[in-house]
């Protein structure tokens, strides 16, 4: 189970494509999703792990009067580090691989 902390999802498929792969999708229409390294510092690129960050409308603005927690999972400009680690294909299809927080 993932413990990505949205409203709604971040990533899905088109109806119209057909995927045989175990692939989780790509993402949705205004939500931005990146792969970053472990330093938080620059984005891995394609075909490489890194750990899944998010931003959109949907991405909630902290935790219940958990500051420390908030401040430890959300980017001062918005950016929700979920912990999830994955990596990008050719496609643009997001694959989870491993989990970097419990």
């Amino acid at each position: 189970m993932s413990s990505i902390r949205v409203t709604c999802s971040i990533l899905g498929w088109d109806p119209k494509v057909h995927s045989d792969s175990f692939g989780v999708g790509t993402p949705n229409a205004n939500t931005q999703v990146k792969l970053m390294d472990d330093s938080g510092t620059s984005e891995v690129p394609q075909g490489e792990r890194g750990e899944i960050w998010c931003k959109g409308l949907n991405i909630m603005r902290g935790y219940w009067r958990n500051p420390k927690a908030t401040e430890e999972s959300l980017t001062p400009d918005g950016w929700l580090k979920t912990g999830d680690v994955a990596y990008v294909d050719k496609k643009g299809v997001l694959f989870v691989v491993d989990r970097k927080k419990v």
